[in-house]
């Protein structure tokens, strides 16, 4: 027979054994998930460039956004929410977009957004959606050929960017004038500010249909996959909006959603 001692530290084992587990189950009991949330809430809040032809811009007829990226989201929200009109746009800036998604200002972040090693460090990305190339603009009578010829030169970034960190890394002898959004780039190239303006290839191309005084260099020197930005799920949070995003992303592909917008807004 177990003495009266022996009994009492088997019956505290069991219960210290008990009180941990029921912690342990506590502690892992999963939360509310993003995507449950926006499901309840029944609108999508995305974050996007409103100064970006032809990925995001504000259409001059209807004031709202436009653009591929806009299309983008508005395919998000009908597999999500079943209308692509459950939608609030918030205009971001490459400089603020990633604090916007991990305040909780916007669910998701469409706005030429290239994934980066940083970048996911502090959220989540989806698959790529588009792949763009980072070149520059000068004028039609520039000296300007290629990348080397601007070693020497004054070349307009947008703050916070691939394209600006491209730019010091490659030609760090070459004078940068930075700005926060496009249109005061774009402004300040116009103005002869800048010997050339350097960012994705894509957005060169809005600003080189209306601007036809200026000229593209041939080539590249990136490939900036595109990608829905996503904030990261807090602690017991799954990752539902991520995997459901990727999985649209996906279809989009396969189904030739993706063909069609590229078609629609004359991209390569």
């Amino acid at each position: 027979m177990w003495s009266n001692k022996y009994m009492k530290k088997i019956l505290c084992l069991i219960l210290i054994i008990f009180v941990c587990f029921i912690l342990t189950s506590c502690g892992k009991k999963e939360v509310e998930s993003r995507y449950d949330k926006i499901i309840k809430r029944d609108y999508l809040i995305a974050g996007v460039k409103t100064d970006s032809i032809p990925f995001g811009f504000i259409n001059n007829e209807t004031q709202q956004p436009d653009g591929f990226d806009i299309d983008v989201v508005k395919y998000i929200a009908q597999d999500i929410l079943g209308s692509d009109r459950k939608i609030e746009f918030v205009s971001v800036t490459p400089e603020n977009r990633i604090e916007k998604l991990t305040s909780g200002e916007v669910d998701i972040i469409a706005a030429t957004m290239s994934a980066t090693p940083q970048r996911q460090y502090l959220i989540d990305v989806s698959e790529p959606y588009f792949i763009a190339g980072q070149t520059a603009l000068v004028k039609q009578d520039s000296d300007i050929y290629t990348f080397a010829d601007l070693k020497t030169k004054t070349i307009i970034v947008i703050l916070g960017t691939t394209a600006e960190k491209n730019i010091r890394r490659i030609i760090p002898m070459a004078k940068i004038i930075g700005y926060t959004n496009y249109t005061e780039a774009f402004d300040a190239f116009l103005n002869g500010k800048g010997d050339a303006i350097s960012t994705d290839n894509t957005i060169l191309s809005g600003f080189l249909s209306e601007h036809p005084e200026y000229r593209m260099l041939k080539n590249k020197i990136s490939k900036e996959p595109y990608v829905i930005g996503i904030r990261q799920p807090d602690e017991n949070e799954d990752d539902k909006l991520k995997r459901n995003i990727d999985i649209i992303i996906t279809r989009m592909h396969k189904d030739g959603t993706l063909r069609q917008l590229k078609e629609k807004w004359n991209l390569k």
